[in-house]
């Protein structure tokens, strides 16, 4: 049996769930497949501080990582290899002990590390990347990988401008679970809401940053619908949702699993995460995006935008456009109809018949 060895980051879910829908889908193909976070297994001082600054950055100060994201990264490309040069014994005495056959990277840190060791000759079987947003950023490339696993087209045809050959690039989609089976009414009455209530869902993803001052007041009572807010893992926005708490709007923590929100809802409030809306299109749910991360999410809108696959509003517009949703059923509709979904919604076809074609059965 061949060895995949799956690396991704728990920085935000959207990575580690995208690595681990992947590696579901090649262990269910018959693969040995191994996922390990590459801040885990590089742990160290170094590591957590990369953490810490990235999450403080975003929470707080966000158009610094505006900035870094579209421009500051310019000067650190040519010295991603070299910078992670002095953090990479333990993912070398990983490879050693599994030896696997193929490695897959599922964030531009770990990218780096793979990349020094195939450098230098420690790991010398495949290589590759899987993206896991709606545009390309150049800080995701790198010289020595073997292949990519893009999400969309546009990707593909971005980097062969860039100079990659097409061989190399396998367009997958996004790597979602499968739709299941869930029974709205059990959900609801879980959540203290009546079977026949319409649901507004809001989500700020796993880390609960970014939502717009004034979206809570605006929905509170001015909507024929209850309200769901999700927090993820922001116990801070989680306590301050609390004043808004009662029988028509729910504040949640970090849910698990979402497909059962999604199948409830009838509009979602959210941000453009790469996951999050390949998720919700699976169910068909209007997205309605009042607010972004700058830098990924912000080119993820354009996108997702220019398809019809989400709309962007004005946060004073968010209970007008959620009423008009909510009694039109419109976007639903278009989204019924949308040929660009069955492009983004995967499940994992694509990347087994790569790595197949890679390495073999």
């Amino acid at each position: 049996m061949k060895k995949i060895l799956i690396l991704h980051t728990s920085v935000g879910l959207g990575h580690k769930s995208i690595a681990e829908n992947i590696g579901y889908y090649l262990s269910q193909a018959g693969y040995e497949v191994r996922l390990e976070d590459i801040a885990k297994v590089q742990e160290g001082k170094f590591s957590k501080a990369t953490i810490a600054v990235h999450q403080y950055i975003n929470k707080r100060v966000p158009s610094v990582w505006a900035f870094i994201y579209k421009w500051g990264h310019y000067p650190i490309l040519p010295f991603r290899v070299f910078i992670a040069s002095f953090n990479h014994r333990q993912t070398k005495e990983l490879l050693e002990k599994f030896r696997p056959d193929l490695v897959i990277t599922v964030q531009t840190a770990a990218s780096a590390v793979i990349a020094y060791l195939k450098q230098k000759g420690y790991y010398q079987n495949p290589w590759g990347i899987a993206f896991s947003d709606y545009h390309l950023h150049p800080y995701w490339l790198y010289e020595g990988a073997d292949f990519y696993l893009a999400n969309i087209e546009e990707q593909k045809q971005e980097m062969v401008r860039r100079g990659i050959s097409g061989e190399k690039i396998f367009v997958c989609g996004m790597t979602i679970r499968q739709r299941v089976a869930v029974d709205s009414s059990v959900v609801k009455s879980k959540l203290g809401l009546l079977a026949s209530d319409k649901v507004v869902l809001i989500g700020a993803g796993s880390l609960g940053i970014g939502f717009p001052e004034g979206v809570f007041d605006r929905l509170k009572g001015n909507v024929a619908a209850a309200v769901v807010v999700v927090c993820g893992k922001n116990k801070e926005v989680y306590n301050e949702m609390q004043k808004y708490a009662g029988p028509r709007f729910k504040v949640l923590g970090f849910y698990q699993p979402m497909e059962e929100l999604y199948a409830i809802a009838d509009v979602f409030v959210t941000k453009p995460g790469g996951l999050t809306v390949a998720e919700a299109l699976q169910q068909r749910l209007p997205m309605l995006v009042t607010h972004w991360l700058p830098g990924q999410e912000e080119l993820n809108c354009r996108y997702l935008s220019e398809r019809r696959l989400i709309k962007l509003i004005k946060p004073e517009r968010v209970a007008e456009s959620v009423r008009q949703e909510l009694e039109s059923g419109e976007m639903r509709a278009s989204l019924e109809q949308n040929p660009n979904i069955p492009k983004i919604v995967s499940h994992g076809e694509e990347v087994v018949k790569a790595v197949r074609w890679i390495i073999g059965t």
